[in-house]
């Protein structure tokens, strides 16, 4: 086991859960952050996307990106309309389209195209649905939704690494994750539903001043955000794999870059809102 890897990891977790239990999610600072993480996310993706030899318009990508995330903000605390919201993300993507106007090759023109967005799609409009979970209670309170969420992942990756290492054997998913095992899979399992006892116990019932939880709905979640991470953590390596790459970046020893830290909650957060549309309210 990486004591170095668990140590990092921890003093990550040190600095950002506090920030999280005790920012008012309304406080620009929160925007700041959520903007870093997408664009420094869909910054890498590019980057292994052109790596493996496909070509990405990656500034107008990114921009296109950050101004969708930002729209989400502000139609989260009230100053953009939802109509507005959907127009800009439709623009967003009908000028990745125009782009291929001005290609003397159009074929390479349409590749540049395709990869910048499968970019936008895999992080920017994933990652919204982190603010949008950021920003789904009392925006005076600390953004406690998206904390769960984030709490949930990284505990059910924590279980599944130490699971993982120590008795793994049977593997997942061997070609496009040979380190991915059942067991580790278990182990995310049983960390997710402990967070989520825990969770249920001290906040009395409730996500945030909005969102209920129950014991049900606890256990429930406790295995779908494990499974759904697990999915999401395999999407990346797939596309890793597909261009021989190892890491998003080496921003950060053991963890890799903001992409490798970020790629289960790009699956879990659309999940749980989904799942709070249908059963939580």
């Amino acid at each position: 086991m990486d004591k170095k890897r668990i140590i990092i990891a921890l003093s990550i977790a040190a600095v950002l859960i506090p920030i999280f239990s005790l920012v008012p999610c309304r406080w620009l600072i929160g925007l700041i952050g959520m903007l870093f993480f997408a664009g420094v996310g869909t910054w890498e993706f590019y980057g292994l996307l052109e790596a493996g030899g496909l070509p990405t318009s990656k500034k107008w990508g990114i921009t296109s990106g950050l101004i969708f995330v930002t729209a989400t903000w502000f139609h989260m605390i009230g100053s953009v309309s939802n109509n507005l919201l959907w127009s800009i993300l439709l623009l967003v993507i009908a000028s990745n389209f125009f782009r291929i106007l001005a290609y003397p090759d159009l074929r390479k023109g349409l590749e540049s195209c395709m990869g910048t967005i499968l970019g936008l799609v895999y992080v920017p409009l994933l990652w919204s649905f982190v603010v949008r979970l950021f920003l789904s209670g009392d925006l005076s309170q600390p953004g406690w939704a998206a904390f769960y969420v984030i709490l949930c992942m990284k505990m059910a990756d924590s279980g599944g690494y130490f699971f993982g290492t120590r008795f793994g054997k049977h593997k997942l998913a061997p070609i496009i994750s040979p380190k991915k095992s059942w067991e580790g899979l278990a182990g995310g399992i049983v960390f997710c539903l402990i967070v989520n006892l825990a969770w249920l116990i001290i906040s009395q019932g409730r996500i945030n001043s909005s969102i209920p939880l129950t014991l049900g709905h606890a256990l429930v979640l406790g295995f779908l955000f494990p499974i759904v991470g697990t999915l999401g953590d395999l999407v990346e390596s797939m596309f890793k794999r597909a261009v021989d790459v190892k890491d998003s970046n080496t921003m950060v020893y053991g963890l890799g870059g903001i992409l490798d830290m970020i790629d289960s909650i790009l699956f879990a957060a659309p999940m749980f809102y989904i799942y709070i549309e249908l059963f939580l309210k």
